[in-house]
């Protein structure tokens, strides 16, 4: 099996309501998203166990760009972020690899150190204001 090294990973974005193609995010850094479950008790006193069931599906998406006034998706997230709207955004862990497809709404900080680039650190949360759910898959 081979290894997948981070930058071969794919981040891809696009208008909200649709699935990103191949508009590769090239100046993202760092990206990673979280997938859990979120569990509720359904324990009954039939069962000495203490038991539970997937209630829903709570997924997150983090991600670092460099601070660049060109950058479109910065601008976008930004834009995104003062008018409550949302982005398409595809991750992949390679080219043809697995990922979650959503629309995302944001926050976001940025970072100024005094040695180094300036960041902005994303965070995203999944949502449904464009009829579109996210996917988990290839």
């Amino acid at each position: 099996m081979t290894k997948l090294m981070g930058f071969k990973g794919k981040l891809l974005s696009g208008a909200a309501g649709s699935t990103p193609s191949d508009s590769a995010i090239l100046k993202a850094r760092d990206v990673s998203y979280k997938i859990d479950s979120v569990t509720d008790d359904v324990s009954d006193r039939g069962n000495i166990h203490e038991v539970v069931d997937v209630a829903q599906i709570k997924i997150g998406l983090q991600f670092e760009l460099n601070n660049n006034d060109a950058d479109t998706l910065a601008q976008a997230i930004r834009s995104a972020i003062t008018t409550g709207d949302a982005v398409a955004i595809r991750t992949r862990d390679k080219a043809a690899g697995y990922g979650v497809d959503a629309d995302w709404v944001f926050s976001l900080s940025e970072e100024q150190p005094l040695k180094g680039a300036q960041r902005i650190k994303v965070d995203a949360m999944p949502t449904d204001k464009n009829g579109r759910y996210p996917v988990w898959g290839t």
